[in-house]
C-alpha cells in the first residue's frame, strides 16, 4: 500500500517529538507602536505591569514564549510581582507582548536607557517598530498580567 504525501506528512508530524514541533512554530516579534498626541509622538502603546495570578501550590512561574501560543518555545520564566512593560494587546488576544529588564531587582527608571525604549519616542521614530533587544522580551498569557500604570 502506497501512502500519499499529505498522509505521510501527517504521520511524520504525529511521530515528531514535542520539542521539534515547538521549534517549528515561527517566532513572532514584539512590536512597539508609537502613540501620537497633537501631532507629536508621546510614548509607545503599552503600560508598566506586573506578573500576578500564580498559584502558590503551582510551579511558581509564568513562561515567556517566543510567539503568542502555548506551544511556542519557552524563552524565559518570570515569577510573581516581576515588573514588565506590556504592550497593549489586540482586543480578545490571549497573549501580551512584554519587555523587561534582565535583572529582576533593577529599577523601572533604568528601562528606557537599558532597553532602548525612549519616552517620548524620537520625532522620526516609525509608527511601528520591531523590538530586537537588548532586553529580554516575548509573550506572556494575558491572565498573568496586571496593569500598574499606563
Amino acid at each position: 500500500m502506497r501512502l500519499s504525501r499529505p498522509i505521510l506528512a501527517l504521520v511524520s508530524l504525529a511521530l515528531a517529538p514535542a520539542a521539534a514541533f515547538a521549534q517549528a512554530i515561527a517566532e513572532r516579534p514584539v512590536v512597539l507602536k508609537r502613540v501620537m498626541f497633537e501631532g507629536k509622538p508621546i510614548d509607545y502603546d503599552g503600560a508598566w505591569s506586573r506578573i500576578v495570578g500564580l498559584k502558590k501550590t503551582g510551579v511558581g512561574f509564568v513562561s515567556v514564549r517566543a510567539a503568542p501560543l502555548i506551544r511556542a518555545p519557552e524563552r524565559d520564566r518570570l515569577t510573581a510581582d516581576r515588573k514588565v512593560w506590556a504592550a497593549t494587546p489586540e482586543p480578545g488576544a490571549a497573549f501580551v507582548a512584554v519587555i523587561y529588564l534582565a535583572d529582576p531587582k533593577a529599577e523601572a527608571d533604568d528601562f528606557e536607557s537599558k532597553c532602548g525604549v525612549p519616552n517620548p519616542p524620537p520625532a522620526d521614530a516609525p509608527i511601528k517598530r520591531v523590538y530586537t533587544g537588548p532586553c529580554p522580551h516575548g509573550w506572556v498569557h494575558r491572565r498573568y498580567i496586571e496593569t500598574l500604570a499606563d
